[in-house]
This record gives C-alpha cells, structure tokens and sequence, in this order.
C-alpha cells in the first residue's frame, strides 16, 4: 500500500480506539463517502483496523452506516445527532433518573432547570438497552422540599469559576444580624451545601479570617482578575471543625467537648440509620429497657445541636 509505512501503523496501533472511532465519525459525518483506504492514511492504521472499527459503530453503537456503491465510500443513511459514546443499561438509567429526582427541593428555581436540561442532555445522547421518558418514572419516587433557598444561576456559575482558577471576588454581604449590606473582598475556597443552602468557604481579606457567607445573602458579586494561592484542604476544613454545620470556630483554642445525647423510640431508629457528623458514634441501648440510641459527638459550641436537639419536638 503506497504511502503507508510500518512506522505509521506502530503509531496508528497506539491510538486509542475511541479517537479512531471519533475521527471516522467525523468523516462520514462530513458527507465526503470515505472508505477504508482513505481512512487508514488519514489515521494512521491498518484498513482492517478501519473495518473492525466501522463493525463496531454499526453493530454495537447501531449508527446507521453503510457502504455506497457508486460514490465508494461510507455514508449515515439516516441522522446522528448526537454521537453515543455512552450505552446504558437499566441501573444505569435508573440511577440517571433519581439524580434528576434529588434536584426536586430546587424544583422552580434557575440552578433546577440548568441541572435538570443537562441530564436531558446526557439522557438525550446516551443509547441504552431501554428508553422511557421522565415522566413514566415521576409517579414512583417523590422528594419534598424543605426551606428551599433558589440559587442565582449566574451567581452560583460564575463563584464556581472563581473557585475553580483561584480568582478574589467581591459582593456586597447582608448579614443576618446587620442593619445594612457592606462590601466584601473575598478568597472563594469552596461552595458547600447544607440542609438545602449553598454556603460560600473563602478568607475575608479585611478580616483577614476564613469566614462562611450563604449565597442568598450575597449581591453583586463581581469576579476579580486577583489571583490567589489555595490553602491546603486541612486548613480548609479546620474552619468548620467542631461545628454541626456551618458555624464556625476558628480562634477557638478549646478542647471539643463531649455531647452526648439519647434518643428513644422511632427516634432511636432514625438516628442509628443515618451519619450526622464525621465524628459520631452510636451506643446502642439496654434493649430490655426499651428502644433507645446514645449519639455522641465531638464539638466546639451548642448554637447549631441545641436548635437540631429541639427539632424533634
């Protein structure tokens, strides 16, 4: 074959078969009937490297491609919108599904709909061994909304990117306790989420402290050309070590204190069934006394476990 060396096909056989099968793709796509000779010196393989390829991405990616007589060359005798790269199965569909279901507490708001149209997307894309549509499935899962707070999408993309390429942003922050908003200029670290509300974790550079702001709190928010070097994760996660959940204790030199509390009855239950802190452990209790659990914990303060102690009444 002219033009095809043995150094060619080396590094052809070193390419990883789904670019080939990308690049074969791309040229049949492009309506220019290109056939196994043409596609190897393109590619750099074997034309049996080529015809095992175009096999596959009829038999077992079902594209419809077929040989033209007359043009001599490989054309789609139908349309491929999207290229199947991914094939799934019914798990894997299911678990696609109730990814889409846990988005139902942020049901209404900007961030719900950008997440909801992607998995769409993916669903959209991905040729599995069954098809149904969302709707089939809504009517056997149900997830309620707890005090929702609806994220800005804008906001939330562009404190995404800022934590991404360690950029300073800065906004104007209302506490819960101010009279008024005041300007903060802020070293974004990472965007956490607890009980339905998205927390930004950055260093307050007035401050000069790590600090915790809720998102729907901030305005204004302007993404800085300032770059910054990331702290380590340890120190990240020191700002909340010892909290329930969002307070923090930095500066707070005291040793944790034990919390102990007992739960009894459906209560006990609960508790033993879920991870409510990094540091819990579970005592089961005198089974002949009854149903009873003793969780205890490792934290700096009582603000946040009091006001969860009294949510169970």
């Amino acid at each position: 074959m002219s033009g095809f060396s043995s150094a060619n096909r080396r590094a052809g056989n070193t390419r990883r078969p789904i670019l080939r099968i990308l690049q074969i793709h791309d040229a049949i796509h492009s309506g220019r009937h290109p056939n196994c000779e043409t596609l190897a010196l393109q590619i750099e393989v074997t034309p049996k490297t080529i015809l095992r390829d175009i096999s596959f991405m009829r038999d077992e990616m079902n594209l419809p491609i077929e040989y033209h007589p007359v043009k001599h060359g490989y054309h789609y005798t139908g349309p491929v919108s999207g290229f199947p790269l991914l094939r799934l199965n019914k798990r894997d569909l299911m678990a696609l599904f109730l990814s889409k279901k846990a988005l139902e507490p942020m049901r209404g708001t900007r961030l719900e709909r950008m997440l909801a149209e992607s998995l769409e997307k993916i669903a959209g894309m991905c040729e599995g061994e069954v098809a149904f549509q969302w709707q089939d499935l809504d009517h056997l899962f149900s997830v309620t909304a707890a005090g929702v707070v609806e994220a800005d999408v804008t906001l939330f993309s562009d404190l995404t990117e800022a934590v991404q390429e360690c950029r300073e942003v800065s906004f104007q922050y209302h506490k819960l306790t101010a009279s008024r908003a005041e300007k903060r200029q802020v070293q974004p670290f990472l965007l956490r989420q607890v009980e339905h509300v998205w927390y930004l974790v950055g260093r307050d550079l007035k401050r000069r402290a790590v600090r915790t702001f809720a998102l729907q709190r901030i305005h204004e928010l302007k993404v800085l050309k300032i770059k910054f070097q990331r702290p380590p994760d340890s120190e990240i996660n020191e700002h909340l070590r010892g909290s329930f959940g969002v307070w923090s204790y930095v500066g707070d030199d005291s040793t944790p204190a034990l919390i102990r509390i007992r739960f009894t009855g459906y209560a006990a239950r609960i508790i033993a069934e879920r991870q409510w802190h990094p540091t819990q452990e579970i005592i089961p209790g005198d089974p002949k006394k009854g149903n009873s659990v003793e969780l205890r914990l490792q934290l700096r303060g009582l603000e946040e476990i009091i006001r969860w102690v009294l949510s169970w009444g």
